[in-house]
């Protein structure tokens, strides 16, 4: 492949010339070709033309001729007294005055009176009398005849004269018409006349015998163009005449001007050549020129660069690129910075705060890294407006500015997030001293207009090389301590060891939950609900489990969050709604009744597709409402208090009893509680289980059971774990229990064995 712009120009141009010079050269080609046949059957045609006129001019020589003897006195009467050897001399004699090789003198009837042939008879055609053009052959020579009258004053003989066509006149033919002829009898293809050579000619015979008359082979294999006329005879017979001319001749002239054509082609070329060099060298000067300076600007150099070119477009050119290369410096340095630094902030973005750090672990420099989390600022960002938010960012940067102005690097990693490094010759006095002037910083409100905006923080801190010594590491770790701030809600947390592997245990728990349902590692367990003054099994709770073959067992107070930030508690709960009818169905064909009691989390309660759940379910176990008792818990219900109950109102028009699960631990009131379409309210464990002891909880017990009862709701008391429980229980009418002292959570074939017992012991 040419790279070379010069080498590439040379041969553009040059083939630009000889294109041109080959569709030139083409064109006269193809015109000198036309033109040469043109001129070879023109050529031809004006030899058939004269071959005619000689034909007719001979023939009117012969004419004047008879008519003179035949006007004859002499010859008249010597015809009519039929002195023969008059007749005779008088033919011989005029016949020899004008070459006339054949004579015959006939009585009206055609009978032969003297003749200079022998033949048998020479029919004579009285409408042919007269004419110029007939032709008869004789003794197998080809003669040109005319027959004229001899009246005295009656018609009294008829005289013929003939001159002979043969090779002399064909030479005359051919230096007249510039062509050579040959003639030749069609019924036996002899040759009578030619101008051609004696090969020539026996070529032709031996052609014409073997192809019967076809010349086109003939005439290739001889280079010949010709052209073939065809004569009849009053004997029936024809004379084939063939005008042929050498096509090396007649094309000779015209292969010496294409030679020429080509020759001045050539010249021309070369020419053209000689230019394209000196053009293609004028223009890649300048070029070569311009290339290095780009290459100086690809390679980052935007120093001065002289370019010594004319004032023409390749100056203006130099110019320009001048003016780009001022240009692209000052973009480059704009672009530089901005890659590297927030807009917003100005502060250094994520991808220049990696690089810095990389560079510390790689010179094994030791300090801290601080990972700093504004708490809820999507939240904010959202209720106020985007520019309210970006203005507390900036104003935050600044005081991080002030705050931090010793530290090794600030920069913001995050859309809430701020990194900072600090190297331990730089902290001018302990870790916990900086953490608490950065608090400090903090707490004063942020100023947007006339509101204040008071944020919380959470701080991750993370020292290297002993606590990572790996850039993705050191940040997930600080990541891992900011949620650990969230969880504990402090302001910072330092890394302690563990803590990164709690972050990966749930990483892998959430990644290990979207196989769970297919692997079949969930299972169900139930907890048996007691009638409060029976103390018969009404029901049971359906609690979920996992043992995962990857991690293990993993309890649902671990799991359960987890699927619900993850969005795949939606297809667990699919399962347990699935798995639950399924036991409800086998009981019903058992003849139990008993009901059971699921948990709905504030994903599900708020997703669209829960009520088409239950419809589906419905279709397939009709008696499913009146089986199944949904329990939400307060808080669920008051993330979206409008949506949760209008989803909870859709429920119970499908027949659905609804339970409040942990009452009293939430956000509720008695009017939220009012809306609610509830029928059981569950009094969490915290109230229950030292209910003997502790007479502040008997007192929120037994009003909590009062209200429920005033508002015609059941009441579920959890986390029984004694008898003196129960008895209190009792005492306050409650209805349902839960709790350990009755049984902990049973496996479905172990809560069927509870089942079968306690039946026997009532």
């Amino acid at each position: 492949m040419i790279t070379r712009f010069r080498t590439r120009l040379i041969i553009i141009l040059a083939g630009l010339v000889a294109g041109a010079l080959l569709v030139a050269l083409a064109a006269v080609w193809i015109a000198t070709e036309n033109q040469l046949e043109r001129s070879i059957e023109r050529e031809l045609s004006v030899s058939e033309k004269v071959f005619r006129e000689l034909l007719d001019s001979r023939s009117t020589q012969l004419l004047q001729a008879a008519e003179v003897l035949t006007d004859d006195f002499g010859f008249k009467r010597a015809v009519s007294s039929k002195d023969r050897e008059t007749i005779i001399s008088a033919l011989v004699n005029h016949g020899e005055r004008i070459e006339a090789e054949l004579m015959v003198l006939q009585t009206p009837d055609g009978k032969e009176i003297a003749s200079s042939h022998a033949f048998d008879e020479l029919r004579i055609n009285p409408r042919a009398a007269g004419l110029n053009r007939e032709l008869a052959v004789v003794e197998d020579e080809l003669f040109q005849l005319v027959t004229v009258p001899v009246n005295a004053p009656n018609l009294i003989a008829w005289a013929t004269l003939g001159f002979e066509v043969d090779s002399e006149l064909a030479e005359e033919l051919k230096s007249l018409a510039n062509a050579d002829i040959s003639l030749w009898l069609e019924s036996s293809n002899d040759v009578l006349a030619s101008s051609l050579s004696q090969p020539q000619v026996s070529s032709l015979s031996e052609n014409l015998t073997q192809s019967n008359g076809i010349l086109d082979a003939w005439l290739l294999n001889n280079d010949f163009a010709g052209n073939e006329v065809i004569l009849n005879l009053d004997s029936g017979d024809a004379v084939h005449v063939v005008l042929t001319t050498s096509l090396s001749a007649a094309t000779e002239e015209f292969t010496r001007l294409r030679w020429q054509i080509v020759l001045i082609a050539i010249a021309a070329l070369v020419v053209a050549m000689l230019l394209a060099v000196i053009i293609a060298r004028g223009v890649s000067r300048p070029l070569q020129q311009l290339s290095g300076a780009a290459k100086k600007l690809q390679q980052g150099d935007y120093s001065e660069t002289n370019l010594s070119l004319n004032d023409d477009e390749f100056g203006k050119l130099a110019d320009t690129f001048g003016s780009m290369r001022k240009a692209i410096s000052e973009r480059e340095q704009r672009i530089s910075y901005q890659a590297s630094h927030d807009h917003l902030t100005n502060l250094p973005n994520r991808r220049f705060f990696r690089k810095e750090l990389e560079k510390l672990l790689h010179a094994n420099n030791s300090g801290c890294l601080l990972l700093l989390n504004i708490r809820q600022f999507r939240v904010l960002n959202d209720s106020v407006g985007q520019e309210i938010g970006d203005d507390i960012l900036r104003q935050l940067s600044d005081r991080l500015r002030q705050c931090c102005a010793n530290s090794t690097l600030l920069a913001r990693v995050g859309g809430d997030e701020f990194a900072i490094l600090y190297s331990f010759e730089q902290l001018a006095f302990e870790l916990n001293s900086s953490v608490n002037q950065l608090e400090a910083f903090l707490k004063s409100p942020f100023k947007v207009g006339d509101s204040d905006y008071r944020l919380a923080f959470n701080l991750g801190v993370v020292c290297f090389p002993e606590q990572g010594a790996e850039v993705d590491l050191l940040i997930r770790r600080a990541q891992v301590s900011v949620q650990q701030a969230k969880l504990q809600q402090s302001f910072y947390v330092e890394y302690q060891q563990g803590l990164d592997e709690q972050h990966m245990r749930r990483l892998q728990i959430i990644e290990s939950l979207k196989d769970a349902v297919k692997d079949e590692e969930l299972h169900l367990v139930l907890q048996p609900k007691i009638n409060c003054q029976s103390g018969t099994v009404v029901g049971a709770e359906v609690l979920l489990r996992w043992q995962s073959e990857k991690l293990g067992f993993v309890g649902p107070d671990e799991f359960i969050p987890l699927a619900e930030q993850s969005g795949a508690i939606t297809d667990l709960t699919d399962w347990v709604c699935r798995q639950s009818v399924e036991l409800l169905r086998n009981w019903e064909q058992q003849g139990k009744t008993l009901k059971l009691s699921i948990n709905l989390s504030t994903v599900d309660l708020l997703s669209d597709a829960l009520p088409l759940l239950f419809e589906q379910l419905i279709k397939g176990f009709p008696q499913l409402p009146q089986r199944l008792v949904l329990e939400v818990t307060e808080s669920a219900v008051m993330q979206d208090p409008e949506k949760a109950i209008a989803r909870l109102e859709t429920l119970k028009r499908l027949g659905f009893s609804i339970s409040i699960d942990d009452y009293g631990t939430g956000h509720s009131s008695l009017a939220q509680l009012r809306r609610l379409p509830v029928e059981e309210l569950k009094v969490d464990r915290a109230f229950v289980q030292y209910l003997s002891e502790e007479a502040m909880d008997e007192s929120i017990v037994r009003s909590t059971i009062q209200l429920a009862h005033e508002l015609g709701l059941r009441v579920v008391a959890e986390g029984v774990e004694d008898e003196a429980s129960w008895k209190v229980l009792q005492s306050l009418q409650c209805d349902e229990l839960q709790g350990y002292y009755f049984s902990k959570p049973l496996a479905i074939s172990d809560f069927k064995n509870y089942l079968t017992d306690h039946e026997l012991k009532e």
